[in-house]
């Protein structure tokens, strides 16, 4: 086996280990990055079939006005992605789009609810956001507790289990009431439980998704403005190749063995799935380990669709969400963003719904019953599908769990990713504990 040394070495090719990678870069460190798999960037790709090109999954980019993304790209990307404003979110019902209902006014025009739900979400809402600065205990407990006392309707019960799932990965009987508050931007995931209850009210008379977007390119953009910002030679990538050990002496990290060599660093990234930590190592103790097995995950079916012409149901700017069926889904119709996405006139969108059996097959048909009864005009324009499974966030945002935190129990070891920080979703969230991994590593004088 060979012994080489580096400056750091991080665990995992994906968008945490990449932006990881670039910002210690950076800060002047040599790099070597080891991903298991063939390819870098996780679920961060963008790839070919038939002229569609299809991301591992659908997405929306938030926060990119004053967000941890654009942190990182105005500190460290010289080569800078460009985004499309997402626009609007819809919910589709009865074959109409309506706006999602951000603001009380909207909610008193959502008639896909009977006024007599939107008067109970209506004043759920304000109750919520009151606690989030008066009683933050009670936006601890599941949103299914926190509803029950309001008497929901079975619909109104499905439309919010379903933006459960799209905010957290679980039931509105598994995620907090706060998850629900700060995913929809009634409240600042920074410092929810700080007072300024006063523009979180404000919120409810103006609020929009200015700040929202979607990669032109698609998702693998980010991936490759990333890869192509890192200095020269300040980094190596390592694939197919898997760390099977961390090295360590006196509770300090001091490199990592793979199935194929050994490497020596004072500064170690994992960025691996976090329940997996303790197959790494033998000196967690058992509090820690308890908490890392903890962690839940949720795996996702994407459908992609690609249709003969764009269809006037489906020419929006945004994306939608349908929930009045067993098999909710949440829609991107990404080429409306980038047309270079499909072939010439016609059009590609992204559906994606939670999976919670082994019957992948069964829930594709599903899906698909969705879709139909959703866009029924939908069916015979299809010409193009393809299906992915995936795991979009590395752990699901659960009452009664613990993230732990980027700065591991193990001395110059740390940790980031999606199961790292609870703050919003996807890039963003992997951009939040990127972020606060550095804080880390620049307070422990590392970097």
């Amino acid at each position: 086996m060979k012994n080489k040394q580096y400056d750091a070495i991080v665990i995992g090719g994906g968008i945490s280990g990449i932006l990881s990678t670039l910002a210690l870069s950076k800060e002047g460190k040599k790099v070597l990055v080891i991903e298991k798999n063939d390819i870098i960037g996780g679920n961060c790709r963008t790839y070919e079939i038939d002229g569609y090109h299809l991301d591992t999954g659908p997405h929306v980019i938030t926060n990119l006005i004053d967000g941890p993304l654009v942190e990182l790209i105005k500190k460290y990307f010289t080569v800078v992605p460009r985004f499309s404003s997402i626009n609007t979110y819809y919910v589709r019902d009865n074959k109409k789009l309506q706006e999602f209902p951000l603001t009380l006014l909207q909610l008193a025009c959502f008639n896909i609810l009977p006024k007599k739900e939107r008067l109970i979400m209506s004043a759920a809402m304000i109750d919520a956001v009151a606690n989030s600065s008066l009683n933050k205990n009670v936006l601890q407990k599941s949103i299914y507790e926190y509803m029950k006392k309001y008497n929901p309707s079975e619909k109104t019960n499905r439309l919010i289990d379903a933006l459960s799932y799209f905010l957290s990965g679980k039931s509105m009987k598994e995620t907090p009431t706060w998850r629900m508050l700060g995913g929809s931007g009634y409240i600042n995931e920074n410092d929810q439980n700080k007072k300024g209850h006063l523009k979180k009210f404000i919120k409810f008379a103006k609020h929009n998704y200015s700040s929202q977007g979607y990669p032109l390119g698609g998702i693998q953009s980010i991936t490759d403005c990333a890869i192509n910002s890192i200095p020269k030679n300040n980094a190596t990538f390592h694939l197919n190749e898997k760390v099977i050990k961390l090295i360590t002496k006196n509770n300090t990290v001091t490199g990592v063995q793979t199935d194929k060599n050994i490497y020596h660093s004072n500064l170690v990234i994992y960025s691996g799935f976090m329940k997996n930590l303790s197959d790494l190592t033998d000196i967690l103790d058992k509090k820690y380990k308890s908490k890392l097995s903890k962690l839940k995950q949720t795996k996702s079916l994407t459908l992609w669709l690609g249709l003969k012409k764009k269809l006037p149901e489906t020419s929006y700017i945004g994306s939608e969400m349908f929930f009045n069926t067993d098999t909710p889904y949440w829609a991107v119709p990404v080429s409306n963003f980038d047309n270079h996405l499909s072939p010439k006139n016609k059009q590609l969108i992204g559906f994606t719904t939670v999976i919670e059996d082994k019957n992948i097959e069964k829930r594709i048909k599903e899906l698909k019953n969705s879709i139909f009864k959703a866009i029924p005009t939908i069916e015979n324009q299809i010409e193009f599908e393809h299906t992915q499974i995936t795991i979009p966030e590395k752990a699901a945002v659960t009452i009664g769990v613990d993230f732990p935190s980027p700065k591991s129990p193990i001395k110059n070891l740390y940790l980031v990713g999606t199961d790292t920080d609870m703050r919003s979703m996807g890039i963003t969230r992997a951009s939040y504990s990127v972020i606060k991994a550095l804080k880390f590593m620049k307070d422990d004088k590392i970097i």
